[in-house]
């Protein structure tokens, strides 16, 4: 039986904790690339946030907009895809075989190629990813920002 630690502090330096903000050098070394490559894609993905004396990464946001990268076996070059099978596509988006194919149907996004027996099924990610947009709720403002306007 695994029992808590008593106190929050303790699971501070554990591997096992999945953070929302990183520091570049930190994003490095979870992805493989150099710092300068990491500011580029999140500054790219919008998931770069510059504090006073601080520069943060959305994890989640820079992890979206890499996700249609892969890697090439072999080297270290990142190729953008634009086509997946259906089971990396529900992999990617974390939903069941089922539901992506259903949802990729309703969005345009299904490409057959050779229909005869043993055929191959794409499915467009852009495509997709503009029919789920109009799944994202509304933001919510905030009852007490936490800066003024005028400071930043």
């Amino acid at each position: 039986m695994n029992k808590l630690k008593p106190s929050v502090r303790s699971y501070i330096h554990d591997d096992n904790i999945y953070k929302r903000y990183l520091r570049p050098e930190e994003a490095s070394k979870i992805l493989g690339l150099d710092e300068s490559r990491i500011i580029q894609f999140a500054s790219a993905a919008g998931a770069i946030y510059q504090l006073p004396r601080i520069l943060l990464i959305r994890h989640q946001r820079l992890e979206d907009y890499m996700k249609h990268l892969y890697k090439v076996h072999g080297t270290n070059k990142l190729v953008h895809k634009k086509y997946v099978r259906i089971g990396e596509g529900s992999i990617i988006y974390s939903i069941g075989h089922h539901r992506f194919i259903e949802m990729a149907r309703a969005a345009g996004a299904v490409y057959k190629i050779n229909e005869g027996t043993g055929g191959t099924v794409l499915i467009n990610l852009e495509l997709f990813d503009d029919y789920m947009e109009q799944f994202r709720e509304k933001a919510v403002p905030m009852k007490n920002p936490l800066w003024k306007e005028s400071e930043s």
